[in-house]
């Protein structure tokens, strides 16, 4: 790792912590704003940096502040600006940083000791960690309390006039700011922005409307969700035009085949994901524009197929979790609390990064004590006042203990006491937790005259759903003599009520391709993320009933237009795509191992690359060849019984 540029610094985790508490109240809904209703967490506002030093040669320091305080030489204090020449010998550097009502960070130039990851930051306490940082602010002139976007200016696609004002067609979903110049007339410009068409013009219960106030000649509003803009008619005249808000991920991944639709549906899902992730992985760019804990855990696992972004991995997880003690579950939600810790095994296996979890370890101890905490007589984790028991939006039987949750909590005790033994604790302690919560799952939970699990055994009704049903095949529950039950009675069951929400859907397709059925995943595909291409999305949606008629379907939450038209988890088929049919998945941390299986599974050809920490996976495959490139070594090519170990930076080729 190189230490040559200087970055900002500030208390570990607190630049993800105020950013999401700015995103969590940026919530607009028809003039009002929203802000998140569970906890909203803060930096801190008093911080402490220092950091020893060993000179061989004179060096000059200076110290940058946002905020207010001052930097000491071996105790010796100075001001903000101040420029220090510190001799040879032995230092130690500490700076002061103090803001009430922002992000205390500071910048110092200072040779060899600039501020990075070495330098070491406190709070109260007086417990030294290493400081945070991000590559993206590396000159002094940054302000860490601005997230860096990048811009692009687009133009209406089509404009539509009549005697009631002007509708301006952007052509596809997105998210920018639109911009109003060459303003004549001396009267406020109000306007109503719309997902579809049909909200854009509905002026009175349109989500999201704007006003340009008057007297303005130009006017820039702030970034929001639309595709369409309506502006009743007016006697002024305007020029308009957006400018597309984004940060430039870099699309690593990528996916063809020999069906077309496919293709769409990988397109559309890449600009869905791409629009969703900003600061943080969001659930969509409409309505709440909050960090989900249950949206994000998917939205992990499909840029690992995708960006392979690291950083907005780890600022999502950080800002979810927010700081100690613990009062609520991460956005009330009992099942998202348990997907938090699950994200951070995930994190962990996809990317190697063990300083991650180191940092974030003592957060997830809290965060698993406090699930252990709220438990029944059974040792289950059941609903307390104020918790929301989700799972996912379907007819669940939601009494007492839901065996959906159970799974989630023992496989996050499972995880638990992998991450306490990396950290060198012992966590066989966890480990006895699931082991007994696992056997309980099958005592109380497991109904052999349905041959499936049932969602709750305390109202007696015996209700069968295909979640809990989904999560024993992903999170090994179900044996093999299970497994065909499951499948047979639930999955492969029409009489099952089926999964309307791609949310769930996500689970539903990979349990799926884990027992091998990639022609029903294939087909799902087509017909789920298909059929709202075929309504004309632009983005995939939050939920989506191929029996809703117009414009019943863009209807949720008792509102008209509640639906999201641009959802993160909406994004699934780059997962799906890339992990099953592709075939790349790690088997060691970090891609220290890893296999290559490629499917074809009713597609004539596949191709595609895979993005794996420093490099990539190449595979191309029809039926009669398969080429496969890998730029690191450690990969093993799967066909049949057959396995090729593959080497670094050159393709192999093999007749099939």
């Amino acid at each position: 790792m190189s230490y040559n540029i200087a970055k900002w610094i500030w208390y570990p985790g607190d630049f993800e912590i105020y950013h999401a508490l700015k995103l969590n109240c940026r919530r607009e809904e028809r003039g009002f704003v929203w802000p998140a209703y569970w906890r909203l967490d803060d930096c801190w506002h008093n911080v402490l940096f220092r950091r020893k030093c060993i000179l061989i040669k004179p060096e000059e320091i200076s110290v940058t502040g946002n905020g207010i305080g001052y930097f000491s030489v071996d105790g010796k204090k100075y001001s903000y600006g101040s420029r220090v020449v510190i001799e040879p010998g032995e230092h130690l550097i500490q700076v002061s940083a103090a803001k009430i009502d922002g992000l205390p960070s500071v910048f110092i130039r200072a040779g060899e000791f600039s501020s990075d990851e070495r330098w070491e930051a406190s709070y109260l306490t007086r417990t030294w960690l290493p400081s945070g940082c991000n590559n993206m602010y590396n000159c002094e002139n940054d302000n860490p309390e601005i997230f860096r976007f990048n811009y692009q200016h687009l133009e209406p696609a089509s404009k539509e006039e009549n005697e009631k004002g002007t509708l301006y067609d952007f052509g596809v979903q997105t998210f920018a700011r639109l911009c109003f110049d060459g303003i004549t007339g001396n009267q406020p410009i109000r306007f109503f922005y719309g997902e579809s068409e049909t909200e854009a013009l509905d002026t009175d219960f349109s989500y999201i409307r704007d006003v340009v106030p008057a007297l303005f000649s130009e006017y820039i509003c702030k970034p929001r969700a639309f595709r369409y803009v309506f502006i009743p008619r007016i006697d002024t005249q305007y020029n308009i035009h957006s400018e597309y808000e984004y940060v430039p991920f870099d699309k690593r991944g990528f996916f063809r085949c020999s069906d077309d639709k496919i293709n769409k549906i990988w397109d559309t899902a890449v600009y869905t994901f791409h629009l969703n992730s900003r600061e943080f992985f969001l659930d969509g760019i409409k309505r709440d524009r909050w960090v989900w804990s249950g949206d994000a855990y998917q939205s992990y696992l499909i840029n690992y197929y995708l960006f392979f972004d690291t950083d907005i991995c780890k600022r999502t997880i950080i800002a979810l979790r927010g700081k100690d003690p613990i009062e609520q579950h991460i956005n009330t939600i009992m099942d998202y609390s348990l997907l938090w810790i699950l994200s951070i095994w995930d994190y962990y296996t996809y990317t190697g990064d063990v300083d991650f979890v180191r940092m974030i370890y003592p957060r997830m101890k809290s965060m698993m004590g406090f699930c252990q905490s709220r438990t029944d007589e059974e040792g289950f984790m059941a609903g307390f006042d104020d918790d929301w028991v989700f799972i996912d939006w379907a007819d669940i039987d939601k009494t007492g203990a839901v065996c959906a949750e159970q799974m989630l909590f023992a496989r996050s005790l499972e995880i638990s006491s992998e991450c306490a033994i990396l950290m060198g604790e012992d966590g066989s302690g966890y480990l006895r937790q699931a082991k007994l919560i696992r056997m309980k799952i099958d005592s109380f939970f497991w109904n052999e005259k349905l041959g499936a699990y049932i969602d709750s055994y305390e109202s007696g009704k015996n209700n069968v759903t295909r979640h809990a049903n989904i999560f024993a095949i992903i999170f090994g529950f179900a044996d093999d003599n299970r497994k065909v039950s499951i499948i047979k009675n639930v999955i492969l069951n029409e009489k099952i009520p089926q999964i309307t929400t791609p949310y769930f859907k996500f689970y539903e397709l990979d349990a799926l391709c884990r027992i091998g059925k990639l022609g029903v995943v294939l087909q799902g595909i087509l017909e789920y993320w298909g059929g709202m291409l075929d309504m004309g999305a632009t983005t995939f949606w939050e939920e989506y009933s191929p029996k809703a008629d117009f414009p019943e379907h863009y209807e949720m939450y008792g509102d008209k237009y509640g639906k999201s038209l641009c959802h993160a988890w909406g994004a699934s088929p780059i997962y799906l795509l890339g992990k099953y049919f592709l075939g790349v998945r790690p088997t060691a941390t970090g891609y220290d191992r890893f296999e290559v299986t490629p499917r074809l599974d009713g597609l004539e050809w596949i191709e595609g690359k895979v993005p794996i920490p420093c490099g990539t996976i190449y595979i191309y495959m029809d039926k009669t060849l398969l080429r496969v490139c890998s730029s690191r070594i450690g990969g093993t090519l799967i066909l049949g019984k057959t396995r090729l170990e593959l080497p670094a930076d050159e393709e192999i080729e093999i007749l099939l």
